[in-house]
């Protein structure tokens, strides 16, 4: 729907920081105004003045922004199907940050999502290898960074919350040494 680095995206994102007047937008300081919310765009302030509108139109016409006007202003807000387009923007972009040093603790995903949740069962298996986790089996996941914050996020995304835990152990019986291999951790 709205893939890649668009300035319809931008737009979007822009709304979801809060309600934003039109007119700011368009304004020839929106570059530095913005700056915060702009991820990508270098060049704001030279872009024409016609595809900052048309890209609004196209949200507004997929009811993922709406226009709201208030005290003679017209402010563009983020609707429900737009945050929901934003969720699978993140979801879709998800990485994990490795940090410089290793805590010499690894975190384990384990999993039991029933028959019925068979299509979230795959998209989770699929997202934590995509993110770089090592399968240990079918339904146990092993990384060894903290990442609790982007498990909760993909389980709430999935809706599958009560079917995963997140460990967090201190060494793994017979695969360690394989696992400092994969994860290219020093050995002590």
């Amino acid at each position: 729907m709205l893939r890649g680095k668009s300035l319809t995206r931008e737009i979007l994102f822009i709304a979801a920081a809060g309600p934003v007047v039109l007119s700011s937008l368009f304004l020839p300081n929106a570059a530095q105004m913005l700056k915060p919310l702009i991820k990508w765009r270098k060049n704001w302030n030279k872009i024409d003045r016609r595809l900052i509108y048309n890209a609004i139109r196209r949200l507004n016409q997929k009811r993922l922004v709406e226009l709201v006007e208030k005290n003679d202003k017209l402010y563009i807000k983020i609707t429900s199907n737009g945050k929901k387009v934003i969720k699978n923007f993140d979801y879709d972009n998800m990485e994990l940050i490795k940090p410089k040093a290793w805590d010499k603790k690894w975190r384990l995903v384990i999993f039991d999502i029933p028959d019925k949740k068979r299509k979230e069962r795959r998209a989770i298996s699929k997202k934590l290898k995509d993110i770089g986790f090592y399968a240990l089996q079918e339904s146990v996941f092993i990384y060894p960074h903290d990442c609790r914050d982007e498990i909760d996020f993909i389980c709430e995304f999935l809706s599958i919350n009560r079917f995963v835990n997140y460990c967090i152990v201190e060494s793994v019986d017979k695969r360690e040494g394989d696992l400092y291999k994969i994860f290219n951790l020093k050995l002590l």
